[in-house]
């Protein structure tokens, strides 16, 4: 099956043709597509280039891939994951804290996935209403009582909109504002809904950690925009709003919360504000400079996969990959893991028995890392490497040995678990 793919020439933020390439990257599939039958030809592999904006300092993917295919089957459920459930209630907490709602406040959730956000807001006493494009995480909000509309959100879904949601107090966007093609749409939607004096909370990964910390597994289609307080702030003022506060976290590793309201509102913006911008501005995050060190991460790493892969032909050793996770391709790819792995194994029960559109290799449960023991497992999930290796501890104990690689590459064998974990912790 052709999937449609066109690429941007102009920014996605702020429509200006001046963008030049920061990062060169091989194409990849899109992560999340798994078939119940071996796929019959090879999946197609789209680019994940990333450029930066001379004018508003976007960094940003500029190919594209057709929405609904993107979105359709769409298997990560907020619900399903303790620590973004304990985060996602503790904003609701901490915003209901910092700002004043009065009566019976309305809130609307773009990319509202199974309802865990609203959920809490709904404990809350607010009035909630979702919107997410993808149906088989949209099914599980209506089925536990949060009224969903299934669709990507712009200005065109308004009508769709039971009128009663047309002015709220409240939107919320927790990492999909860097998610959509048509961002114009989206900001558009946001003002004509958002009362005068309403707040938009949107939550993104944010390009400091990214660079500094080389996270190239945050780098797929999915993640069109890599925001700094800088193009957010360039693109809300350009679009009648302010910045009024900032938070960061530790969710993937390095997001932010942006709080923004109208430019008139009476909301006053934080001082920390100013001081992001300013420590952008000064500390190289903007000229895209500091992806020349991202590179030179990457080709070390691809040095040492050379290596392993090598000592593994050479010894006649087995390997599989850990996570059929959207990162997986780009990692994989990217550090040349291609043409080794023999199984990816993941517990996932939607993708247990089926197959990865990186290169057709079947999916199975980690009790095959017992049955089968392959002589190495790659992480690709590598968010949870932790998690993985503290389950899995059987694995290292009958002679196998975990790949991490990020934050650097690492064999982790049960001599030296213990003080990696340690490490860890």
């Amino acid at each position: 099956m052709e999937i449609k793919h066109w690429k941007r020439n102009v920014c996605r933020l702020c429509s200006s043709k001046s963008l030049e390439k920061v990062l060169d990257l091989k194409p990849v599939p899109i992560g999340e597509k798994y078939s119940d039958s071996p796929f019959l030809e090879e999946q197609q592999r789209f680019p994940i280039d990333l450029y930066n904006c001379k004018k508003c300092n976007a960094i940003q993917v500029l190919d594209n891939v057709d929405q609904e295919f993107l979105w359709s089957e769409y298997t990560y459920f907020s619900g399903q994951t303790e620590s973004i459930i304990k985060h996602q209630h503790e904003f609701v907490h901490q915003l209901i804290k910092d700002y004043a709602f009065k009566g019976s406040p309305k809130v609307i959730d773009i990319g509202s996935n199974d309802g865990t956000l609203l959920q809490g807001f709904k404990k809350k006493g607010f009035q909630v209403y979702g919107i997410d494009p993808a149906e088989t995480v949209a099914s599980v909000a209506i089925k536990n009582g949060i009224e969903t509309l299934v669709g990507l959100f712009s200005e065109k879904i308004i009508p769709k909109i039971p009128q009663n949601f047309h002015e709220v107090d409240l939107i919320t966007a927790f990492n999909v504002f860097a998610h959509s093609d048509d961002m114009e749409g989206m900001i558009g939607g946001v003002k004509k809904l958002l009362k005068p004096e309403g707040i938009f909370c949107f939550e993104v990964q944010y390009l400091v950690p990214i660079l500094d910390k080389k996270l190239l597994g945050t780098i797929f289609h999915e993640h069109m925009i890599h925001y700094s307080v800088t193009s957010a702030n360039n693109f809300l003022k350009e679009n009648g709003l302010k910045i009024i506060n900032i938070k960061e976290n530790n969710i993937q590793k390095g997001s932010i919360i942006f709080y923004a309201a109208k430019r008139n509102s009476p909301l006053q913006s934080n001082e920390i504000v100013k001081e992001m911008l300013s420590y952008e501005e000064n500390n190289g995050y903007l000229d895209g400079k500091k992806f020349q060190e991202f590179k030179n991460h990457i080709e070390k790493l691809k040095q040492q996969i050379k290596k392993l892969k090598k000592f593994i032909t050479t010894n006649n050793l087995t390997i599989c990959a850990f996570g059929a996770a959207r990162s997986g391709p780009t990692l994989a790819i990217q550090y040349g893991l291609e043409n080794i792995f023999s199984f990816i194994v993941d517990d996932h029960p939607s993708k247990i028995k089926k197959y990865a559109p990186f290169e057709n290799l079947p999916v199975k449960s980690s009790i095959n890392l017992i049955e089968s023991k392959p002589d190495y497992a790659v992480i690709l999930a590598w968010i949870h490497a932790k998690q993985i290796t503290k389950k899995n501890v059987s694995y290292l104990e009958q002679g196998g040995t975990f790949i991490t690689l990020w934050p650097d590459y690492e064999e982790i064998t049960i001599e030296n678990y213990k003080k990696w974990l340690n490490e860890k912790n």
